[in-house]
């Protein structure tokens, strides 16, 4: 049953722009288009047909249900093409992707790189894995100097190094010092590897970011996700024009009420009417993915005009100011939550940076909790 309160539209074409317009940015590296979470919550089952026909030569992943909705379906080039698992696995995980999904995989400790040694010795194959070296992000990882331990990973038996990655912390920040610190660390690293590892490995650092605004002629691989989906993950850098928002979010209006000076408005009373007002109800919450946070603070298009949420946003309602917009507003009219509507546009980055988050927050609520038409 359709969803008529609220309408969340994904354009593959779009999509499909953008990793075309991304590729011809990174040649002649290879690219990895990232869809951990569900596609940043815009869909994986729909969109990963789109992404291995734009020419993706690497889909990044995090679960084995991921890797498993990608090989199932159906087509040859799914079954075939590459996985990257973009975080540690459990030993649980491993188990199953050796056996059959067919993930590459990266390693951080000794620990898990002798587990996937005696799975592949076990199993008489060779399994393909990526050596992720900690430079700066602090989460995972072989820290830079461990250049013994990782002398140690590059013998072992039943594992084939693909490649050696890095993940940067900051390259969508103001300042780009510590993104070009990451990598000549890393490279440092690399370096002291050389007689131990194939020099046809990939490397690869570029995230979303970075692919953007940092040079990338040493890389064979960039992991791009963000910008695949037209966003960017901090206002501190644009993204070239070609890349455009991939999904809109818009509901209708399901109230206007004359609302007297004095008033007060929402859960709370955080918000109390300085004039006599025109307040639009929608019949959209953070129960349908529009973040709680964005109490007196959000911005929602209607009739081309930007009108601010007002009072505090409930379960299942937002309230809007319309009296500033000149033409008439009336139950049933369109209200764009993300979205263009006539000369004005509003994007994930701004809603989040209202309220101190990503992109990937509102994408994710908005794909996980409604139903997503696909243009």
């Amino acid at each position: 049953m359709n969803q008529h309160h609220i309408q969340v539209k994904v354009s593959r074409d779009r999509f499909k722009n953008n990793i075309s317009h991304i590729r011809n940015i990174v040649k002649p590296s290879q690219l990895c288009v990232v869809m951990k979470a569900n596609a940043y919550g815009h869909g994986l089952e729909s969109l990963a047909p789109t992404a291995i026909a734009a020419g993706t030569d690497y889909i990044g992943i995090c679960t084995n249900p991921e890797a498993t909705i990608i090989r199932n379906l159906g087509s040859d080039a799914a079954k075939n093409i590459k996985l990257l698992r973009l975080r540690m696995a459990l030993p649980e995980e491993l188990n199953e992707s050796i056996e059959s999904l067919n993930i590459e995989e990266q390693i951080g400790s000794i620990e898990a790189a002798k587990y996937l040694s005696e799975g592949g010795v076990k199993r008489g194959k060779q399994i393909p894995v990526h050596i992720n070296i900690d430079t700066g992000m602090g989460r995972s990882g072989f820290f830079s100097n461990q250049i013994e331990e990782l002398k140690l990973v590059c013998g072992l038996p039943g594992i084939n190094i693909v490649g050696i990655m890095t993940h940067f912390a900051s390259s969508d920040g103001k300042e780009l010092d510590f993104t070009h610190k990451q990598i000549e660390d890393f490279y440092k690293a690399r370096q002291a590897l050389k007689d131990y590892v194939d020099n046809n490995v990939l490397t690869h650092t570029h995230n979303s970011a970075a692919t953007v605004r940092v040079n990338n002629e040493s890389n064979r691989l960039v992991r791009v996700g963000a910008a695949c989906y037209g966003v960017r993950t901090s206002q501190d850098f644009q993204n070239p024009p070609e890349l455009e928002p991939v999904m809109s979010v818009k509901t209708n209006i399901a109230q206007v009420r004359k609302v007297p000076s004095g008033k007060t408005i929402g859960y709370g009373s955080l918000f109390t009417t300085q004039r006599d007002s025109l307040i639009a109800s929608l019949p959209v919450g953070f129960g349908e993915g529009y973040p709680r946070a964005l109490f007196n603070k959000g911005i929602v298009l209607i009739k081309g005009h930007r009108c601010p949420v007002v009072g505090r946003v409930s379960l299942n309602i937002t309230t809007v100011d319309i009296t500033d917009v000149p033409e008439p507003v009336r139950w049933g009219d369109e209200a764009v939550l993300v979205g263009i509507q006539g000369h004005e546009k509003i994007t994930f980055e701004e809603l989040a940076d209202k309220f101190k988050s990503v992109h990937t927050e509102i994408n994710l609520m908005a794909g996980f909790m409604n139903q997503i038409s696909y243009v």
